[in-house]
């Protein structure tokens, strides 16, 4: 009697145990014995720009399936989905006669096919929801927007540095069946929703982006460059305006097949590479030689078209040299001598503290993946002839957002911004993340900001930077031009032309960098190559923004001369009568004959051309 008794109470403590501790888990292993779940994936955010318009979205599609336990007539069934869907009639009946227990008939199945199914009455055929991404405009912002892998969770771009907002939470239909699968007499089906990701909202303008990817891809086109990209930020918040680079692909057609090529178009260069900068640079030295105290506005020097540092002779780009200069007109004709002057009057440690400041140096924090971040050589390792190149933007690398970012400290008043590209984040209408401008620290004083900002100005509107100019606006900016080095030498013929400019020059809202690389038809200065695309993209801005241009005097026009065969001298002289700035592409001295100009003979240009004389 009391070993009963005790089997008794040991019975009910069990059956407590499983009831109180087991219950749920037990549960759930009874439904999932005795259900089928078929999953309802839950819906991708959206993604819009800083005005509402919509830049992806998510359309639906199902996935078929046949569970052949389930199906009455199998020929029947077999005909509608072969007919419906397009799939072998013959490979589908072998499938259904076999003794699996699902079968996959299509993916990518629309909302009017699964109709037409549903409506034929066939039995045993399921549905499975899925989530297709759609990109409105295609090839459209590719790098930044990203995209998905299959299983619809980002891959790249903002899908992926944002895919915990973007992402949804699944939900699932639920069927009764026995256990070999078929359907129970009075089964009652459970469909648990899924829950939508949150939408993200961008600091990108879709206007001023389509502006940018027109010039970009032209750019691309035209000069038969390696590849093309440009970056608009706004130059007081460090919100990222537009980005595009060249070549792209289209997000609705990804090139999966093709691995490399996916992942290498889908990288931001403008974000992850570095590059030598060339004379854009020169904007960030000016002005820590006019802040440290190092120089003056009223500077002056003597260009013989070379310096000789540390006993080696460094060239000037003009190599028969600009002659007595003052600051202002250094910059304006972007002399390597005067820059040079300056980084070694800064020198070493002060040189390095701003390159610190400035923060090309480090990331800038962008909210984007695979940031790459400035190279420089060692503080302890750098020569004086170091310091001279460095001081021309030559002996330094940097990605394009952190030299964007510090020179729009040197025209903002000295902020230097953190770059966003995220404006905001909508759950069910409802804000949850916002973001606001950042100031990381201050670069330089407003009135050494101001300073740049005129004399950058003047560089668009009488030096190498003509080429941008738009008239009755104001434009300031700095022209580049960067040879590209492999195996540690200077590649002959290879060059990246830049173009950095900011609007309007009094008081900037918009920076922009134009890069375009290894251009391949001929002209490759940044004055000829990039700056005429960011004269046109601030021409479309200031349409866009409803901007009237202050009144100006129309320069007059007239038919570019022919200048092949002439010499150097006789050229510029002509060039000179008509107040026109000139680059020339070679080493000469006054008999040297020109070969070939741009613009062409024949063309219609005014002063605000800058001409191309090649040797």
């Amino acid at each position: 009697m009391t070993l009963v008794t005790f089997f008794f109470v040991a019975l009910i403590f069990r059956i407590a145990y499983l009831t109180l501790a087991e219950g749920e888990n037990l549960t759930a292993k009874a439904i999932d014995q005795w259900t089928r779940d078929v999953p309802v994936t839950g819906e991708r955010g959206n993604i819009f720009d800083k005005n509402g318009v919509l830049l992806v979205d998510t359309e639906t599609l199902y996935t078929v399936y046949v569970r052949p336990v389930s199906v009455t007539d199998k020929t029947y069934t077999a005909r509608v989905l072969s007919s419906v869907l397009g799939v072998s009639y013959e490979n589908l009946y072998a499938k259904i006669n076999s003794k699996v227990s699902e079968v996959t008939v299509a993916k990518k199945v629309t909302k009017q096919e699964l109709n037409a199914l549903l409506d034929s009455g066939v039995d045993g055929v399921y549905y499975a929801q899925n989530l297709n991404r759609k990109y409105v405009y295609g090839d459209f912002m590719t790098q930044i927007l990203g995209f998905c892998n299959v299983d619809g969770m980002g891959q790249s771009g903002v899908e992926s540095y944002y895919n915990d907002y973007l992402k949804g939470i699944d939900g699932y239909v639920l069927t009764e069946t026995d256990l070999v699968g078929r359907e129970l007499d009075g089964n009652i089906t459970r469909y648990i929703a899924g829950q939508k990701g949150a939408d993200v909202y961008l600091t990108l303008d879709s206007a001023i982006q389509n502006f940018v990817e027109s010039a970009v891809n032209t750019a691309f086109i035209k000069n038969n460059a390696t590849s093309a990209s440009c970056i608009v930020m706004n130059a007081k918040t460090g919100e990222i305006v537009a980005m595009a680079q060249r070549p792209s692909f289209d997000l609705n057609d990804l090139p999966r097949d093709d691995v490399a090529k996916l992942f290498g178009m889908s990288k931001s260069t403008l974000v992850s590479n570095v590059y030598e900068p060339g004379s854009t640079f020169k904007i960030l030295t000016a002005a820590a030689g006019l802040e440290s105290g190092a120089v003056t506005t009223d500077y002056h020097l003597f260009c013989p078209g070379y310096r000789i540092v540390d006993g080696q002779r460094i060239k000037c780009w003009r190599t028969i040299g600009h002659g007595s200069e003052t600051f202002a007109e250094g910059v304006q004709n972007s002399c390597n001598c005067l820059f040079m002057d300056v980084a070694m009057r800064v020198g070493t440690e002060r040189f390095y503290d701003s390159l610190s400041l400035f923060g090309v140096t480090e990331k800038t924090g962008v909210d984007m993946s695979g940031e790459g971040s400035g190279l420089t050589i060692g503080k302890d390792l750098v020569k004086t002839v170091d310091l001279a190149r460095m001081g021309f933007g030559q002996a330094i690398a940097v990605t394009p957002i952190e030299l964007l970012t510090a020179c729009a400290s040197v025209v903002n008043g000295g902020k230097l911004m953190t770059p966003y590209i995220l404006d905001s984040v909508v759950m069910n209408g409802k804000t949850i993340v916002k973001n606001y401008p950042i100031q990381k620290r201050t670069t330089i004083s407003e009135k050494t900001s101001a300073v740049m900002r005129e004399i950058l100005e003047s560089v668009v509107e009488v030096g190498g930077g003509k080429n941008a100019k738009v008239s009755g606006y104001r434009i300031g900016g700095k022209t580049g031009t960067a040879q590209k080095y492999k195996d540690g030498q200077i590649a002959r013929g290879m060059y990246v032309s830049t173009f950095i400019g900011f609007a309007p020059a009094d008081d900037p809202e918009y920076i922009m960098l134009f890069i375009v690389d290894e251009p391949k038809a001929g002209a490759y200065y940044g004055s000829v190559v990039a700056a005429p695309y960011a004269g046109q993209i601030f021409k479309n801005i200031f349409s866009y923004r409803g901007w009237a241009p202050a009144a100006f005097e129309e320069k007059p026009t007239f038919v570019m001369p022919d200048l092949t065969n002439l010499s150097v001298t006789k050229s510029v002289g002509i060039l000179a009568e008509k107040n026109m700035y000139y680059e020339i592409d070679g080493d000469w001295d006054q008999n040297v004959v020109i070969k070939s100009q741009y613009p062409e003979k024949g063309s219609i240009v005014s002063e605000d051309n800058v001409v191309l004389l090649c040797l």
